[in-house]
């Protein structure tokens, strides 16, 4: 899982004190809090099971049903993986979900109750929790940059 993808736009140049103003646009992938992650694996892998149950019973005239459900579970797979990231641009969070494609936009001054912990990024925002499976780096990043905001 690559820890982050970094973008960097020069916004402007002030001239006068010669300091450039760079604003970074970060790109972090993640997994939903621990409870929803179990969940969502377990009926995807469920999918694998079935299939490979389904290549060692049905008769050879029905084979293409276990490729099929091989096929799900990789396309599954590889959009619980590819669909989940976390967008972070002008001090708002932008996390974007495999299911529902209104993605939550996230202001960095209105998180409350950070919770940090080796692989997971907890917070309070408009009266939801929200948790994240992150790698250790991006969790890091993630919590110094609210933690830069909030000041």
């Amino acid at each position: 899982m690559a820890a982050s993808v970094y973008k960097v736009n020069i916004l402007s140049n002030l001239s006068k004190w010669g300091i450039l103003i760079i604003k970074q646009k970060r790109q972090f992938l993640y997994q939903p809090g621990p409870l929803s992650s179990v969940i969502l694996w377990s009926w995807t892998f469920s999918l694998l099971f079935l299939s490979l149950i389904l290549a060692l019973e049905l008769p050879t005239n029905l084979q293409w049903i276990p490729y099929v459900l091989g096929a799900l579970f990789l396309i599954f797979s590889w959009a619980q993986v590819h669909f989940r990231h976390i967008y972070l641009e002008n001090d708002t969070i932008r996390v974007s979900r495999v299911i529902n494609h209104r993605w939550v936009d996230i202001h960095l001054k209105d998180v409350q109750n950070v919770h940090v912990s080796k692989y997971r990024l907890g917070f309070v925002y408009g009266g939801k929790i929200y948790q994240f499976l992150l790698p250790v780096n991006s969790v890091i990043e993630l919590n110094n940059i609210i933690e830069e905001t909030q000041r």
